[in-house]
């Protein structure tokens, strides 16, 4: 049996059990989602300092959780995702970066649905990062919050199909949402625009199933070893590992 743990770095429970809702519907019959986030930090992340104060929370949690096969980091910028490798050899994946390798897989060329348009430079360096900026074609900001996300909100679904639109006509083989509570509304999107649409949430949940079928664990070796047992002051220090 697998166990996932779906750790939403934002502290809205809503989107916390939609992801969890669409990483149960692609999984293998029996597995399993554990879904959490933190008591404490932003409600959705729309700025470095968001981000800062969220992955941080988000690694207190993981060290809290059971320990799970693979970790699914449920923010669209994969807040803390390094850091977390190191705190456990289990496979942890980031629904941005699964979201770019999708629409690589798929599609020669895609653009990018956000939510602020303050986030357009991080989308653009994480393109870079991942060796893929010149496969990305556009970013199209919807001037609506994350908080503002998901089935819940039909006018933002169809702004959502509006953007997705334009970046086709401009191009885009293939268009990435840059935020998980959008994760559930991914199929509609694609039915309507007729292009892939790349969700982070399912297929990222997938790509930590197959990292942990096939036998991959985070490596210990460089990068992601644990961290050095230095002195902290005022709090634990970042240095058990889970399984």
């Amino acid at each position: 049996m697998f166990r996932l743990g779906l750790l939403n770095p934002n502290t809205d429970p809503r989107h916390t059990e939609a992801m969890a809702a669409v990483a149960r519907g692609v999984l293998p019959g029996g597995s399993e989602v554990l879904a959490a986030s933190p008591d404490r930090g932003p409600a959705s992340i729309e700025s470095a300092a968001d981000a800062a104060i969220a992955a941080a929370e988000m690694l207190s949690l993981l060290r809290l959780l059971p320990p799970q096969d693979a970790y699914l980091v449920a923010c669209f910028g994969d807040p803390g995702i390094d850091a977390a490798r190191e705190l456990t050899d289990a496979p942890v994946v980031g629904i941005g970066e699964a979201a770019f390798r999708a629409a690589c897989l798929v599609a020669a060329r895609f653009g990018v649905v956000t939510t602020l348009a303050r986030g357009i430079p991080a989308i653009e360096a994480a393109a870079r990062r991942h060796g893929i900026s010149d496969r990305l074609v556009g970013v199209e900001a919807l001037a609506i919050p994350v908080s503002d996300q998901g089935a819940g909100h039909p006018d933002t679904t169809e702004a959502i199909v509006a953007a997705a639109e334009r970046l086709a006509t401009g191009g885009a083989e293939a268009v990435v949402l840059a935020c998980g509570g959008m994760a559930e509304v991914a199929a509609a999107v694609q039915e309507r625009v007729g292009v892939p649409v790349c969700d982070g949430v399912g297929f990222g949940a997938l790509l930590a199933h197959a990292l942990w079928r096939t036998g991959l664990r985070t490596s210990r070796a460089g990068a992601y070893g644990p961290p050095e047992p230095i002195p902290y002051r005022g709090m634990a220090p970042f240095t058990e590992t889970q399984g």
